[in-house]
């Protein structure tokens, strides 16, 4: 079972705590960067920095009156998680082998450091799903969205377009301190490069989410997209980034309805229905 029978919760509160709650990530965010601007911030720190995610979500759902742990899935379902996860990196991974057979630029028919070095591949996954997947997903998808949706209307398709089409792009800000304060970067055609992709990302995660309602999944596909699990070396040039983005996130979706479709609701679309669940996740 890949969808829990979670339902939209009930939230009691307006849109101040989300504002709230999204603002003190920036302001944390920033401190962060400027105390550690190097691309990858020290480890101590990441585990910090998931942490305050985790405790900031879980604050701002006890002032909503929801549960926290209502909007967790049950454990059962990481097997179909895992397996429809596993389903798409094979599928990445065929297309990759058959294009660097092929000699198409960008592909090396070379293993790759995740292959060539599995253990280390499988740290790097767990550490990128536990402290930087999850608590992400955790505040954007199973509140943010979830809240946004709620406010705009909660059961309508409209809504839970509006509720995934606002948070990708609050997903997208989210990024902009380590951008301008890290990197050094200033603003220009490659700011609205990057912007566009990650809030594509955001649109993809968020449509994961809609679909299933599973943190699980999303989380998994957040942290194994952080890593890829490639068998051959990839280096797709700068200017195809955008175009290799939007093939690979219009994959996921597609994979998730499919099987959301197929297996979980015998031939019927559940992509609104689960937004229709009555059930409330409140205290």
């Amino acid at each position: 079972m890949l969808c829990p029978d979670i339902g939209l919760p009930r939230f009691s509160s307006g849109p101040l705590v989300p504002v709230v709650a999204y603002l003190l990530v920036i302001v944390v965010l920033s401190g962060l960067v400027i105390i550690s601007p190097g691309a990858s911030p020290p480890p101590v720190l990441g585990m910090l920095w998931g942490v305050f995610l985790v405790a900031l979500t879980v604050g701002a759902l006890r002032i909503e009156t929801v549960s926290p742990r209502s909007l967790l899935p049950p454990v059962r379902t990481l097997i179909p998680v895992i397996g429809v996860v596993i389903a798409f990196w094979g599928l990445y991974n065929l297309v990759a082998v058959a294009l660097a057979v092929g000699g198409i630029s960008g592909f090396d028919a070379s293993l790759s450091r995740t292959a060539a070095h599995p253990l280390l591949y499988l740290a790097a996954l767990f550490s990128s799903l536990l402290f930087t997947a999850i608590p992400e997903e955790l505040l954007f998808r199973t509140y943010l969205q979830e809240k946004f949706t709620r406010l705009a209307g909660g059961t309508t398709r409209r809504a839970v377009l509006a509720g995934i089409g606002l948070v990708a792009v609050l997903f997208a800000l989210f990024h902009l301190p380590r951008w301008f304060l890290a990197s050094g970067h200033g603003v220009g055609s490659a700011l609205a490069a990057r912007l566009l992709g990650l809030t594509l990302m955001g649109l993809a995660y968020g449509s994961v989410y809609a679909l299933t309602g599973n943190l699980w999944l999303v989380a998994l596909f957040h942290a194994s997209m952080n890593q890829p699990p490639v068998i051959v070396s990839v280096h797709i040039p700068t200017e195809l980034h955008l175009v290799a983005s939007v093939i690979e996130y219009a994959a996921i979706v597609s994979l998730v309805y499919l099987t959301v479709r197929v297996v979980e609701s015998g031939g019927t679309p559940l992509i609104w229905s689960r937004r229709n669940n009555p059930a409330s996740t409140g205290d």
